[in-house]
């Protein structure tokens, strides 16, 4: 039986796309590991899938301030710095619970929405997780107003299951070579049913060459057409160093900057955390919330979060409870589980009793309490 090249697993030939048997061993890569490739490594759905894509778009940083959310049984991470399995870095699991030995068990969910649908459990390093306050990382089911979100069909199947801005991606895929998307059930279909499976089904493009360099050069000639996602899924390479391309975050800065500035609300979500957490540049708190009110504004949910924790600390712009309260319920509502917990603390320190709390704290000699607000 063959076996993939990059996470080495010997399968059946069912586990392998035709025109991939036909690669020699060190360039064959499963039904999986492929679909990363062709997604923008990118495949969880929901559990992420992380994936941050080409399918589905980079993941959403989702720390909010600075910080992961806790290291508990039930939440999202995502998977970072890994050393003995690479090709798993940005892809995102489930923690299962937290192991005697002090490391971590997670559950990776590989082709979702898929009949190959299939989990692995692992053991990591709670350093190597990037963990996830509960909200979707690429966007929820609903937007600021609490509304569903209206989904597009599918160009193949019509089913309506595409969501047309990118924010809801756990059943969509996008086709690196158009930037067109169809379901996940189509995109499996005709990548191991289809009677023309090295071509794409919508543009007809040549996609034989299945290469993380070939997939570069496909999103970068649609990244320099001035395609949004394209720009997007660039600066999510050059972030994590995926895709073949070396780390380098001053120029995922200049790639998300380019994607935000044609209103991909996801990387100015990024640019955000990217310009308050001093990544690929010096800090700028002024900038931080500039690109998130616009991710706010474009409808992502994490940016707004972020941007309302901003107002409501003041923190590079002026201080402004009001709107601060405003956004965080708009995104409570969307479901984002640290603009719960902020606007009961706003709520709490509107009441009074944030400062009945701290003039009756006792202090020790030389210390201090410090109030992290997430």
């Amino acid at each position: 039986m063959p076996t993939c090249c990059d996470c080495k697993q010997t399968l059946p030939r069912s586990g392998f796309a035709k025109s991939q048997v036909k690669k020699p061993a060190e360039a064959r890569r499963c039904l999986d590991c492929a679909a990363k490739v062709q997604r923008g490594n990118n495949i969880c759905t929901d559990a992420p899938s992380n994936s941050p894509g080409a399918g589905a778009g980079y993941r959403q940083r989702v720390d909010h301030i600075g910080s992961s959310a806790p290291v508990e049984p039930g939440r999202k991470a995502v998977m970072i710095n890994l050393v003995g399995r690479k090709e798993l870095n940005g892809t995102g699991c489930i923690i299962s619970k937290l192991l005697p030995n002090g490391r971590v068990a997670v559950t990776v969910c590989h082709l979702p929405n898929t009949p190959l649908e299939h989990t692995e459990q692992l053991s990591v390093r709670s350093e190597n997780l990037d963990v996830s306050y509960k909200c979707n990382p690429y966007g929820t089911d609903k937007n600021l107003d609490g509304d569903a979100v209206k989904l597009e069909e599918c160009p193949i199947c019509f089913e309506r299951v595409v969501d047309p801005n990118g924010m809801s991606n756990a059943r969509s895929t996008i086709w690196e070579c158009c930037g067109q998307r169809t379901c996940n059930r189509c995109f499996f279909d005709h990548n191991t049913k289809g009677t023309n499976r090295d071509a794409c089904p919508l543009c007809r493009a040549d996609l034989s060459d299945g290469s993380p360099e070939a997939c570069l050069k496909r999103i970068q000639a649609r990244a320099d057409r001035g395609d949004a996602n394209a720009m997007y899924n660039m600066g999510g390479f050059y972030d994590y160093g995926q895709a073949g391309v070396r780390k380098d975050q001053a120029l995922a800065r200049v790639w998300y900057e380019k994607a935000a500035l044609k209103g991909e609300a996801r990387a100015a979500s990024n640019l955000g955390c990217s310009h308050r957490d001093g990544e690929g540049g010096p800090i700028n708190k002024q900038l931080a919330v500039k690109w998130f009110k616009v991710g706010a504004e474009l409808g992502h949910v994490q940016a707004a979060t972020n941007y309302a924790i901003a107002l409501m600390r003041g923190d590079g712009v002026e201080k402004d409870t009001k709107a601060a309260e405003r956004w965080l319920k708009a995104s409570a509502k969307a479901g984002d589980e640290l603009a719960v917990q902020q606007l009961e603390v706003l709520q709490m320190m509107n009441s009074g009793e944030f400062n009945r709390f701290m003039s009756s704290t006792t202090f020790g000699p030389g210390g201090s309490v410090s109030f992290k607000m997430g």
